[in-house]
């Protein structure tokens, strides 16, 4: 390396090997600087896992020669993507390179131009102050040696109306933390499963009651960009929700205590678009000790139109190489989707497509995993190699490849259905995935296939509380409201604190004119689903009908925080300050249902009653 000191850097070349051009040395503050930033300081800032910052050109200059060797490597900047089109890429192009190895070689001239601005305030935050930080009310404790650990962390957040989201960042706080998946749980399924655990959270790769939000993706693995939902695209939080916080933690040979936080932006664009996710995977992983070429593959073809955003390939250390291919209808050959030549486990990401891709109605995606279980593999943690299978464990292994897609909500149920079936092909044991078939089959009016499929899953699991559920619900639909009953009762026999169970109980005892019985139905489903709207208008409503007034009005206030396009919690609430005597606030709950229903002649008549 030279590293000898030119003083003019528009004028200055680097020195070149005998027999090769010099490349001109770039200026700092023009081409250098955004260079660095752009692909360097995600994580090389304050608050982020690399041991340094990169924020300006004295941090560069005094570790230019270790810069110079990772680059030359292609150690860093690490982007494991060697083929497809994706936001925040952090990958050098060769001009790149070159340009910033010969800066380095030339002793990182700083020139003349101006200093980069300052990275944005708010305590290493990318994006500045978020509005809203979360913190992990607890400590969560890493032995120094050991097998590698998976807990999830529940966390209370505390809105007090619906929120939208339009960015997230997580703060691991500890080089413990591997990488990290973030879910909300609008129930209480995750704080159940805490509750039931002795240590800090509970263990697992199953995240309770917790779902990607509006289908987004949400995590935390090093160097990952914090980005602005585009209009329309945020997720929605709602009062009650916990976000749940699942951790890979592996021992860094002391012991350490792992309290992560999570900044949330809002926005008052209110969420227009969510996404369905698609999964593809294979658990037909056996890899015995010196394969090099173990392939896995998988395939979907779409029933319906859709468009790709995102998606987020996994594996685990015996995995070398991913590739992804999509075909359109009458395409005579595949499309690359994504590859990477060289995988690692410790640069895992999830990845959005720049721009997004639309994909027609029989697109075929397929995805092909090989895996290296011998000697070569320098990902190996077991030498000499062991056999390796499927499994949630890192020694296991893993192939999936999940997919955020746009898809309109007249095709939602054709894509859910179509999944389910793919799905169901690859386990056909898995007794949710049944009780998923029948619910869509139910959507259908095809009673008798869903009670099929109901009778599969209850083959493989007969002590589920959602099968009889879901049978209470195909009863409902056929206009069978005893043995639905009989279906709902058994529901809450395996689980007492099934919310929807309650819900649909107390609906069909309030239409019996069982008042009270539905009410205390409807408080165990406000109490098990807090952030259910309709569980807080159903039970408004019984106390309305009760006359409890006081009770109708706070839970109509409730389900229109939580749900504000809630037609009938709008009305209701209109009429329960009505009967409080509360006019002014009545009118306007009034008119706040008009707008969701211009001409409505039930809002018309209350509103000229209420008069001027």
């Amino acid at each position: 390396m030279n590293t000898a000191r030119i003083g003019c850097a528009a004028l200055a070349l680097a020195v070149a090997a005998p027999g090769q051009e010099p490349h001109p040395v770039a200026d700092y503050a023009t081409t250098i600087g955004p260079l660095v930033r752009r692909a360097c300081a995600q994580c090389h800032r304050p608050g982020q896992p690399a041991p340094f910052a990169l924020a300006n050109h004295a941090d560069l200059a005094r570790r230019r020669a270790k810069i110079a060797d990772v680059v030359r490597e292609r150690t860093m900047p690490p982007w494991p993507i060697t083929h497809g089109d994706f936001a925040d890429a952090r990958a050098l192009a060769d001009g790149e390179r070159d340009a910033l190895l010969a800066w380095l070689d030339a002793g990182a001239p700083r020139g003349d131009g101006p200093e980069l601005p300052p990275l944005p305030a708010g305590d290493g935050w990318q994006l500045g102050a978020p509005d809203l930080v979360v913190r992990a009310p607890e400590a969560l404790p890493v032995p120094a040696a050991g097998d590698d650990v998976v807990r999830n962390l529940v966390l209370p957040v505390g809105v007090d109306r619906l929120r939208f989201v339009a960015a997230v960042e997580i703060r691991p706080g500890n080089r413990a933390v591997h990488h990290a998946v973030l879910a909300v749980d609008g129930g209480r399924a995750s704080r159940q499963r805490d509750a039931e655990d002795p240590g800090v959270g509970f263990g697992g790769m199953a995240m309770g009651g917790a779902a990607p939000p509006d289908g987004h993706f949400l995590g935390w693995t090093p160097g990952k960009t914090t980005r602005r939902a585009p209009k329309g695209d945020a997720w929605r939080l709602r009062p009650g929700d916990d976000l749940v916080l699942q951790l890979h933690l592996v021992p860094t040979g002391k012991d350490e205590r792992v309290q992560p936080e999570i900044g949330l932006w809002f926005t008052d664009e209110p969420t227009t678009r969510s996404f369905a996710l698609v999964a593809l995977f294979s658990e037909a992983i056996d890899i015995a000790p010196g394969v090099t070429d173990f392939t896995l593959r998988d395939v979907v073809t779409l029933p319906a139109p859709t468009t790709l955003h995102a998606l987020y390939p996994h594996a685990h250390r015996v995995c070398r190489r991913m590739r992804a291919t999509f075909q359109r209808p009458g395409d005579a050959t595949a499309a690359t989707l994504f590859a990477i030549d060289r995988w690692d486990f410790d640069w895992q990401d999830d990845y959005r497509l720049a721009p997004p891709l639309p994909l027609p109605a029989g697109t075929r995606i397929a995805f092909e995993y090989v895996y290296d279980n011998s000697e070569q593999n320098p990902s190996l943690t077991t030498r000499p190699p062991a056999r390796v299978v499927f499994g949630q464990r890192s020694a296991d292994e893993m192939g999936t490849l999940t997919l955020s897609l746009a898809v309109a909500d007249a095709d939602r149920r054709a894509l859910d259905l179509a999944m389910v079936e793919n799905d169901l092909a690859k386990v056909p044991r898995a007794w949710n995935l049944w009780v998923k078939k029948a619910r869509h089959l139910r959507e259908r009016g095809d009673f008798a296939g869903a009670r099929t499929a109901l009778m599969r899953a209850v083959d493989v699991s007969p002590g589920a509380a959602d099968i009889p559920f879901e049978l209470g619900l195909v009863h409902e639909q056929e206009g069978k409201p005893q043995e639905a009953q009989r279906c709902y009762e058994a529901t809450l026999q395996l689980d007492p604190a099934h919310g929807l169970a309650h819900l649909q109980l107390g609906a069909l005892l309030g239409r019996a004119g069982k008042g009270d019985e539905a009410r205390r139905h409807f408080e165990q489903a406000v109490a098990a689903l807090p952030n259910a709207a309709s569980a807080h208008h159903n039970l408004a409503t019984a106390n309305l009908q009760l006359g409890r007034l006081a009770e109708a009005r706070m839970h109509y206030e409730r389900a229109v925080a939580l749900q504000p396009d809630h037609f009938g919690a709008w009305i209701n609430l209109g009429r329960t300050l009505v009967a409080l005597g509360e006019r002014e606030p009545a009118r306007a709950a009034l008119q706040r249902a008009q707008q969701l229903r211009p001409g409505d002649a039930a809002v018309q008549r209350e509103l000229d009653a209420l008069g001027r």
